[in-house]
């Protein structure tokens, strides 16, 4: 069968596609519901995918796989959302396998919502691997992926799946923002085909993003994230339950207003997603990701049909919806030009170690200078006489006071800027931020932890060395090091330090 969703886009054409959520259940007339609503909308002909969510907020529901299947073998191209917060990498590669077989190709890889319930209480999250090292797991898939067997090395049949990522370009602190577009380069560096942004009401913010990327020199396809906002959605997201979701007040106000009118808003949200649709076109997105609960087909034709009506003035429609954060930051001023990045944050909780784990890194950790050397003849010495796996209570003691250290032995704390990503960050992100975060807050522990990654940023403005967030990509944690030495892991170049991935400079990644 064609995959028409990659087909489209390597084409040019503007394309579509429409989200459902399966929910709990194996065979609930909701289910029943979902299925037939959406080989409706595919029978318009107006749409290029179907896209089905993963647990979407941290809840247990059908896996996404299974429509993603019975979609593909009913002649509808499924676009099958898998997330990194319930699978470790030997569960990714059965879940490809599986899809492989089936024929499935098209795969929106993410970070996932924090676990929220769950049997008997919330389930313990995985986040073994971030989005963007399933990306380079699903590249080596598709040229055939290498394995050590008895007898040597074995190729697998290469796959063809066509992996996108996503983006969330709604953020108002310069920390946030900054390191939400490091990561998604990191992302098309990795492999990402094509990128969905997250669900916003900000102009400003959609047409950010298109800049930033095509001043770099990317090609890789945007797509807008058209969500039929309602009151009660818009409340869930305000307190947090739907992360990484900015409403502002004066959006909520409208909301609650539009609530009041004979149809509870139905035909205002519909209108707002059909400037929503003519202002992505405009601003030059490859398309539209349409979403929301209920979706019919008689809404999908009345939207797109009211989008193309709508579409000449789009530039006024930009204007109007445009949600801003009062005082948040924009990576351009309204005339296109780079603002200034003025925001400074010291807090203690932020800065907290920074200046200690700095001097030791560059004393005794620096390769070329200070006591690296006498370190790793310390380390050569202990390993001769007692193994790997030696007795290294020290050095956990003190990564246990310092950082909370949990002795994984693959030691994160550089490539985090030292906080552990490990036990400090609930998603355990090495390579950059979720898009959960608010005002620089963890999405887990709102008001309570800093995001590592607005941390490490702030760390590294101060001492002019903010390169060195998107000079590398870390590999994910070798848990074969769990409670063995990370000292002399490092020394005896075994850990990701020693394999990370070097990033070309910024004007030289295309």
């Amino acid at each position: 069968m064609a995959n028409k969703l990659r087909d489209a886009l390597q084409a040019g054409e503007f394309v579509v596609s429409v989200e459902i959520i399966p929910g709990r259940g194996a065979n609930e007339p909701g289910q029943h519901k979902e299925f037939e609503e959406a080989q409706a909308i595919w029978a318009t002909e107006r749409v290029h995918a179907v896209s089905i969510t993963d647990n979407p907020s941290g809840n247990p529901a059908l896996l996404a796989d299974a429509f993603g299947i019975d979609f593909y073998e009913a002649g509808i191209t499924p676009l099958v959302h898998t997330t990194c917060k319930d699978r470790s990498r030997n569960q990714f590669q059965a879940q490809f396998y599986s899809l492989q077989r089936a024929g499935v190709e098209n795969l929106l890889v993410m970070s996932g919502d924090y676990q929220a319930t769950g049997w008997m209480g919330r389930g313990r999250p995985v986040f073994d691997l971030d989005p963007i090292q399933v990306l380079q797991m699903i590249g080596e898939m598709n040229e055939g992926l290498v394995y050590q067997a008895r007898g040597g090395e074995h190729r697998e049949e290469p796959a063809s799946f066509f992996a996108g990522s996503v983006v969330n370009p709604f953020k108002y602190t310069e920390g946030e923002t900054i390191t939400q577009y490091l990561k998604v380069e990191k992302k098309i560096f990795a492999g990402a085909q094509f990128i969905i942004s997250q669900l916003g009401y900000d102009s400003r913010k959609t047409a950010e993003l298109v800049t930033y990327l095509s001043q770099r020199g990317y090609k890789t396809p945007l797509i807008a994230n058209i969500f039929l906002l309602t009151p009660g959605a818009a409340r869930m997201m305000r307190a947090n339950a739907i992360p990484g979701c900015y409403i502002s007040d004066e959006l909520m106000a409208t909301l609650e207003k539009e609530a009041k009118a004979e149809d509870k808003g139905r035909a205002a949200r519909y209108v707002r997603a059909a400037k929503m649709i003519a202002i992505a076109r405009g601003q030059g997105y490859a398309g539209v990701h349409i979403g929301g609960f209920g979706i019919t087909v008689d809404a999908f034709n009345h939207i797109l049909d009211m989008a193309k009506d709508l579409q000449e003035r789009w530039e006024d429609w930009a204007d109007e919806i445009s949600y801003s954060k009062t005082g948040g930051f924009f990576l351009y001023d309204r005339e296109g030009a780079e603002a200034p990045r003025t925001e400074l944050v010291r807090t203690r909780k932020l800065m907290s170690g920074y200046g200690l784990s700095r001097f030791f890194h560059r004393l005794v950790l620096s390769r070329d200078k200070g006591f690296y050397g006498v370190l790793k003849t310390v380390m050569d010495r202990r390993e001769r006489k007692k193994g790997p796996n030696r007795h290294h209570g020290l050095e956990h003691l003190g990564k246990t006071v310092l950082y909370g250290c949990m002795d994984c032995g693959d030691c994160g704390l550089e490539a985090a800027i030292y906080t552990c990503p490990m036990t400090q960050c609930p998603k355990c992100q090495r390579n950059g931020p979720c898009g959960g975060s608010v005002d620089g807050w963890c999405e887990v522990y709102p008001d309570e932890r800093y995001c590592i990654h607005f941390k490490a940023y702030h760390r590294l403005k101060k001492y002019n060395e903010l390169h060195k967030l998107d000079s590398f990509i870390t590999p994910p944690n070798n848990w074969e090091f769990y409670e063995t030495s990370g000292w002399s892991n490092y020394t005896h170049e075994r850990d990701n330090a020693a394999h990370r991935m070097p990033l070309p400079p910024p004007g030289q990644r295309v």
